[in-house]
């Protein structure tokens, strides 16, 4: 006699139902591949090159999501075989939301590209606790092959953040002389520091 899934109701022989072809698992598959405009694939080593050519950080997520939700989807199993529960989509996918520490349920993908081979790249930034708050700066500077010529960092005592965010850009445009280079590339997460420079 066939044993039966209890999240679907139909014949199941292995784990492999449980976790991939189930009519929920599948459900819930379709939910993260839509997330991540992905295929998802059983065998691990596959889902994982299907993000190949695509960033570290989503390659990484794409792997918690599979672990996740092979994980969440054998608890379920468990709650509806031993605990006779029934099936919630809604309360299944904010377990799997609670794996991921961020707000957002689309990741963004984000691409850095280096600077053209006669200019140095400084991204700067700045902080302050508080604002106006104890600050600091810092700048990473950087060459056309994308490695890391130099840093700094700053402490700046109590300021505003604007005013740090300013720093940063100055001060790496000064240090950036030592590399005796005509033209600079400025990376800033601040609008307006760029805009007043």
């Amino acid at each position: 006699m066939p044993s039966m899934c209890r999240m679907c109701r139909e014949n199941c022989k292995d784990i492999s139902h449980i976790t991939w072809h189930c009519k929920i698992a599948k459900k819930i598959w379709d939910w993260v591949a839509d997330i991540f405009k992905l295929k998802p694939n059983e065998d691990l080593v596959a889902y994982y090159k299907v993000a190949k050519g695509r960033s570290r950080m989503i390659k990484d997520l794409w792997l918690v999501a599979n672990l996740a939700i092979v994980t969440e989807l054998w608890k379920l199993r468990n709650k509806a075989y031993y605990q006779n529960m029934r099936v919630r989509w809604l309360e299944f996918k904010g377990r799997v939301h609670q794996h991921r520490t961020c707000k957002h349920s689309v990741p963004i993908e984000v691409a850095w590209t280096p600077p053209n081979p006669d200019k140095l790249m400084i991204c700067c930034d700045g902080a302050s606790l508080g604002n106006p708050g104890q600050a600091g700066s810092g700048v990473v500077f950087r060459d056309s092959n994308s490695a890391v010529l130099g840093v700094l960092c700053v402490g700046l005592g109590w300021q505003t953040n604007y005013y740090v965010e300013v720093c940063a850009a100055i001060y790496g445009a000064v240090v950036a002389q030592r590399w005796n280079v005509k033209n600079l590339c400025v990376r800033s997460d601040s609008m307006s520091c760029i805009l007043a420079l």
